[in-house]
């Protein structure tokens, strides 16, 4: 519940900040119902770089919903129809914060459909698998879970490669005798793809291409800048390449879902654990007229292969899921999996 707090908590704070900017996109709108429902359907058109790879017709939507509203619709009323017509786009990057209302705030993909994280507690796990757990300047927690075998969690992606380096610089040095590693990414936020690149540069003996990305550009269904191609190359002295596992679980999600791309093309990798979050695409965070925040996915996120796990998440190659009341025991089953393949 803590960590689900923090991502709902992060979001709102990401909303308000951008609401300072009141930027809406091309045309001015009037501040009724209509016109808020017009500013944010053409900023999705111009904008949202999903419409395409999910098959979604947006010009047939906003004749659906907007023949809902009229001049005196009230907040309550545009707020359903949008939570509706958003819904539909089932993007965990998609989210509205209804500012000087009491209305709920929305959010799309697995954290509209999951309120509370209950398959995993950091503390929990730390408490009762970890002896001397130890923790880098703000990324990383890490210790042996059994003589030969490295655990490290990963509590957030949010800065760029020098940090990241120097993070997993660290840690590796503390594990050069560890005959495997496990690495943590369940749990909360997203962060900087970059970061997920730097850290798993270091797990790699050669260039491999994991990930191409392209931002929209334009209202046309194909108007996108050129792919952006990223690839992961040997960093650092001492590249780990004795076996891992990632585990992974449905609020693994942006950054950590990139991060969990690039680690799969490596020989060394396995995945544990449930099917990640599905929202890959970066976000920017917009404003109607009326103040109301929403936050708008931009572009495409593929594998190297031109695959897309966006709205579906990325399977674990070993299913595992936790029960709320092992974990409130203390029980973690995915870790212990992991453990027992490693042994």
């Amino acid at each position: 519940m803590k960590n689900t707090i923090i991502i709902i908590t992060a979001f709102v704070a990401l909303f308000l900040h951008s609401a300072c900017e009141k930027q809406v996109f091309g045309l001015e709108h009037t501040n009724d119902p209509l016109g808020n429902f017009d500013a944010l359907w053409e900023e999705y058109n111009e904008l949202y770089g999903l419409f395409r790879l999910k098959g979604i017709d947006w010009v047939a939507m906003r004749a659906t919903y907007r023949s809902r509203l009229s001049e005196n619709s009230t907040d309550a009323e545009l707020y359903e129809v949008l939570v509706e017509m958003l819904d539909e786009l089932d993007d965990g990057h998609v989210g509205l914060i209804p500012v000087g209302t009491n209305l709920p705030s929305y959010f799309g993909g697995v954290f509209g459909s999951l309120d509370t994280m209950a398959d995993f507690d950091l503390d929990l796990l730390t408490d009762n698998y970890l002896s001397d757990p130890r923790e880098t300047d703000f990324a990383m927690r890490y210790d042996f879970v059994v003589d030969s075998i490295g655990y490290v969690y990963i509590e957030n992606f949010a800065d760029g490669e020098r940090a990241f380096d120097k993070e997993i610089d660290q840690v590796l040095d503390y594990f050069q005798s560890a005959d495997a590693l496990i690495i943590d990414i369940r749990g909360a936020g997203g962060g900087e793809d970059i970061a997920g690149k730097t850290i798993a540069s270091h797990f790699t003996d050669q260039e491999r291409l994991y990930m191409t990305t392209s931002i929209k550009n334009g209202p046309g269904a194909n108007d996108f800048t050129t792919p952006e191609q990223w690839f992961i190359r040997p960093r650092g002295d001492r590249p780990f390449l004795k076996p891992v596992i990632v585990l992974t679980n449905r609020f693994t999600i942006s950054a950590r879902e990139t991060f969990c791309l690039a680690m799969r093309t490596l020989p060394q990798v396995m995945t544990v654990g449930d099917t990640t979050a599905g929202a890959f695409s970066n976000q920017i965070n917009r404003e109607m007229p009326n103040g109301w925040g929403y936050s708008v996915s931009i572009g495409e996120w593929r594998t190297a292969d031109g695959s897309s796990f966006e709205g579906q998440g990325i399977p674990p190659e070993i299913l595992v899921r936790n029960k709320r009341e092992d974990v409130l025991n203390g029980k973690d089953e995915v870790l212990e999996k992991a453990i027992e393949l490693l042994q």
